[in-house]
């Protein structure tokens, strides 16, 4: 029996193996999240501090955002909400991890890097200027100009 070919594979520095397919992407329904976004202010901030650079974020960080919209926030309220809104999404949009560096058990939290690019896109088209405004205010501006002549 010739082995010679699983010793090579074996000896072959695993950084150098070239993968034959990338893993497939699972599709997520971020569609939920403009209700939400729209809706309430305070998870619209926490989701706005996570999406900011998209890197990871500490508990204390978002309740300090978080406090400016509603004063009596907690650090179970922040998890509360970072939960719901994994749930309202039904994945892994908001990752989490515990650091005992600091001597505190306070958890840090980010947005999926496979998800970012998606959910940044979701926030822009929302934060956008509706049509209806821009008529709006372009009919007003052309009521002004008559009046003025």
């Amino acid at each position: 029996m010739d082995f010679s070919a699983l010793r090579d594979e074996m000896t072959r520095n695993p950084w150098e193996r070239t993968e034959s397919e990338e893993r497939p992407l699972q599709p997520v329904n971020l569609a939920p999240l403009k209700g939400v976004i729209e809706t309430d202010a305070v998870r619209s901030k926490v989701l706005r501090v996570l999406i900011e650079d998209g890197t990871w974020v500490t508990t204390a960080d978002l309740l300090k955002e978080a406090r400016k919209e509603r004063p009596i926030l907690g650090a179970v309220s922040i998890g509360t909400i970072l939960n719901g809104l994994n749930n309202l999404v039904a994945s892994r949009l908001i990752l989490s991890r515990t650091s005992s560096a600091a001597g505190t058990d306070w958890a840090e939290w980010r947005i999926n890097p496979d998800l970012l690019k998606p959910t940044r896109k979701l926030l822009q088209m929302l934060t956008r200027p509706k049509f209806e405004k821009m008529l709006l205010s372009k009919n007003q501006s052309e009521e002004i100009g008559e009046v003025r002549e």
